[in-house]
C-alpha cells in the first residue's frame, strides 16, 4: 500500500496498491495543465510538494 501525502501538512492526497497505481490516480485527479511554461512546477498543480510513502498493513505501534 502506498500513499501520496503532503510534504508539510501530511494530508493524504491519494492511496493505491502500488507506486504506479498512486501516480496514475494522481494524474487523473489532478490533470496537468494542457500548456505548461518552462517554469511551471508541481507547486501550481498541488498546493504543496508531495511525497509517496510505503504503508505496511500493520498497526503503528510495531514500527
Amino acid at each position: 500500500m502506498y500513499k501520496a501525502v503532503g510534504w508539510h501538512s501530511q494530508n493524504e492526497y491519494m492511496a493505491g496498491n502500488s507506486l504506479a497505481d498512486v501516480m496514475r490516480k494522481l494524474q487523473k485527479e489532478y490533470p496537468a495543465p494542457k500548456r505548461t511554461s518552462r517554469g511551471m512546477s508541481t507547486q501550481q498543480i498541488y498546493s504543496e510538494p508531495l511525497k509517496i510513502i510505503s504503508v505496511k498493513e500493520c498497526s503503528m505501534d510495531e514500527i
